[in-house]
């Protein structure tokens, strides 16, 4: 599976690989890559480059915000999964349908795999 992690944060983007090891660990998932964005521009990007299985995106970013990014993802390629990663839940809420899901930060490797249990 290819996953994409958008976060301009380093640190966070450091801690959901992490949590995709961990889960791939303990769920039996094989990550064949597991690449970062930065920002919403270097996510598009690697977009137009390759087909992503897991997109997770932190909701506002640097350069705009990672709804823009899923709906992007969701018209070009519907069945990717796409997570919000986001402080506040109700930004999730108010965006429900463009996310698959959601995971609150700070993030929890338990809550990741539970979140991708529902899809993988």
């Amino acid at each position: 599976m290819e996953a994409l992690i958008v976060d301009d944060v380093l640190f966070t983007r450091l801690i959901v690989e992490e949590a995709l090891h961990v889960a791939e660990l303990r769920k039996n998932i094989k990550f064949f890559s597991i690449e970062h964005a930065d920002s919403l521009k270097t996510a598009m990007e690697k977009i137009k480059q390759r087909k992503f299985k897991l997109v997770i995106t932190d909701i506002k970013l640097k350069d705009g915000l990672g709804i823009e990014l899923a709906k992007h993802i969701k018209s070009i390629n519907p069945e990717t999964i796409v997570i919000a990663l986001t402080m506040y839940p109700v930004e999730f809420e108010k965006n429900r349908e463009t996310f698959d899901e959601f995971i609150k930060k700070p993030i929890s490797p338990k809550e990741l795999e539970l979140k991708l249990e529902k899809f993988l």
